[in-house]
């Protein structure tokens, strides 16, 4: 069973960064994290100093935030007998996108947490970096927080394409929502359908291909949650026939879904699609969380459940989610 263990958080200490802070505050208090990091980081300037790091002194105003946010962390009454993770604060000078992306690398974090902002994830300290450059750049999972957290994650969507970003993506929204209703969705498309419109087949027999497409997808998420292992929650499944993105956004608005997880890439289409696409779609148009996950991000195992069934599935007819 995946756990979460550290945690960055990504901030300039605005109003609008507060909400990630907020967020990661929770997650880290709800699952018990051994580590919050809290860093700042600001964009390299023009005879700024060259070697600010962790460690690097800071206004006053911004260490009076940080010490805010982590009392309030310290002060948050989910766990009345826990006194809160180990909390770190650092700053750091330089490309924004690559400075948290290199540093979640650094103390293996199992997850990033960043605020979505229009086309910016912070507007100030992180000017000229958007949340695409650091999920573009990150090799852990990464999660964009649009609304202040109000309770913990109830509702959650997991768009699966049978790859294993999709899977990575499943596994870790599991471990980040241990009480959430968890929907398990798959947007299946016949990959050649105007094809076979122009070679005249009748719409009667491209239905019938479309029924056996679901039919298949159907057997393979089943295939797919299974091999997950055993969990709290309670689980949905659907699979439907459509445009992804389209699919995912419906879904998620019909229940009202806080988070939505998905890989980074996929691996279902014979040529690649326009790098984070998808995910861009659903940042501009979704009205919740986003949860992003690549699959070189490696997450610690309890060792009380290794089995991590892998399975064997036909990616032939799917599209994926990036």
């Amino acid at each position: 069973m995946t756990r979460i263990q550290n945690i960055l958080v990504a901030t300039d200490y605005s109003e609008n960064a507060r909400r990630a802070e907020t967020r990661a505050a929770m997650l880290s208090v709800e699952l018990n994290v051994d580590r919050l990091e809290i860093m700042a980081v600001q964009a390299k300037r023009m005879g700024a100093p060259a070697g600010a790091q962790a460690g690097s002194p800071v206004s006053a105003s911004s260490m009076g935030h940080a010490a805010k946010a982590e009392g309030e962390l310290i002060s948050m009454d989910l766990k009345p007998n826990y006194d809160g993770p180990h909390c770190v604060r650092t700053l750091k000078v330089g490309n924004p996108a690559a400075a948290i992306t290199d540093h979640a690398a650094q103390m293996h974090a199992d997850l990033t947490v960043v605020a979505i902002r229009k086309q910016r994830v912070f507007p100030h300290l992180l000017a000229g970096s958007g949340h695409d450059d650091v999920i573009r750049l990150c090799s852990r999972p990464v999660l964009l927080v649009r609304h202040e957290p109000r309770s913990a994650y109830e509702r959650v969507l997991v768009a699966v394409d049978f790859s294993e970003e999709s899977e990575q993506a499943a596994r870790v929204a599991l471990a980040m929502a241990p009480s959430a209703h968890v929907t398990f969705v798959h947007a299946c498309r016949l990959q050649h359908e105007e094809v076979m419109r122009e070679a005249g087949l009748s719409a009667e027999s491209i239905n019938k291909h479309r029924t056996r497409l679901c039919e298949q997808s159907q057997v393979q998420l089943n295939r797919f949650i299974a091999a997950l292992g055993p969990r709290r929650q309670l689980i949905s499944r659907t699979v439907q026939y459509g445009h992804i993105t389209a699919v995912l956004r419906e879904h998620a608005s019909r229940m009202n879904a806080d988070l939505i997880a998905m890989g980074k890439t996929g691996r279902s289409l014979p040529q690649p699609m326009p790098a984070g696409s998808v995910t861009k779609r659903l940042v501009s148009e979704s009205a919740c969380d986003l949860l992003v996950a690549p699959l070189p991000f490696v997450p610690e195992i309890d060792s009380r459940d290794d089995r991590h069934a892998h399975h064997d599935v036909r990616r032939r007819d799917h599209e994926v989610f990036l």
